[in-house]
């Protein structure tokens, strides 16, 4: 008895293939929300371990009696005994060089020499989700940096206030005060921001003031959620501080 053997037609592997395209086109979607959620877990985490090394790096220098860690824009005046100011007295105009004077850049391969104000964290904590982490040995640039971050914080600045925020927000539609509303927040390059990454227009990572982290969808990119429905209203400017703003990972952005 003879045998034959008989493969599939073309016909037959047309179809296999329609049947693969159109399976993938609906998981395609389901798999890209799942990546996204994912790295927004991600980088919550990465950025509640940069604001928690800030807040003990700040309660450790109160006791010292220094200056917060978090930035001004205003160079402060240089204290009686001359000398480089403290990262407290400087002013900056952008994120990446406050980060680089944060985690001490400069001196990062000079184990001897290497002073970075925060202690258990790394550079990792602002790079990700398609934020270019630093190469080995080089400088870090604003397009190493993910975040935006709140400067002249004040004791009076309300816990609610976003103070890190995922670089794709557009600070200029974040709020100096708010009673109530529900106004839409811009996200990624097509929502006014410099950025499109790390999440585009599909959502956003903020840490408050207080320490509370908010990880959300597009959908939920609004002042009412944001803000929790908290009134309140940002402190006025002072001899000592300026204005609340953000800066950018290489600019300043001031709230509306």
């Amino acid at each position: 008895m003879k045998l034959t053997k008989k493969g599939f037609t073309l016909v037959e592997l047309l179809v296999v293939i329609g049947i693969l395209g159109i399976l993938m086109g609906a998981l395609f979607p389901a798999i890209t929300s799942a990546m996204i959620k994912a790295n927004m877990s991600a980088c919550s985490m990465r950025g509640r371990n940069l604001f928690v090394a800030i807040t003990s790096a700040n309660t450790e220098r109160e006791a010292a009696g220094l200056g917060s860690v978090w930035p001004r824009t205003q160079a402060a005046e240089a204290g009686a005994a001359g000398g480089d100011k403290d990262i407290s007295e400087n002013g900056y105009s952008s994120a990446y060089m406050y980060f680089n004077d944060l985690f001490d850049v400069k001196d990062m391969n000079k184990p001897e020499e290497w002073s970075p104000f925060v202690t258990g964290v790394d550079l990792t904590c602002l790079s990700g989700a398609g934020v270019a982490p630093v190469a080995a040995g080089s400088e870090l640039v604003a397009n190493n940096v993910g975040w935006c971050v709140g400067a002249n914080v004040q004791d009076e600045l309300e816990d609610i206030v976003p103070i890190l925020v995922s670089r794709n927000i557009n600070c200029g539609e974040l709020l100096k005060e708010y009673a109530s509303g529900r106004d839409k927040v811009g996200l990624g390059k097509a929502g006014g921001s410099q950025y499109n990454t790390p999440f585009g227009n599909k959502g956003y990572v903020i840490i408050r003031k207080g320490g509370g982290v908010i990880s959300m969808t597009a959908k939920y990119s609004t002042t009412d959620v944001i803000y929790n429905k908290q009134v309140f209203k940002m402190p006025e400017a002072s001899e000592e501080y300026q204005a609340f703003t953000y800066l950018t990972p290489d600019s300043t952005q001031s709230p509306k």
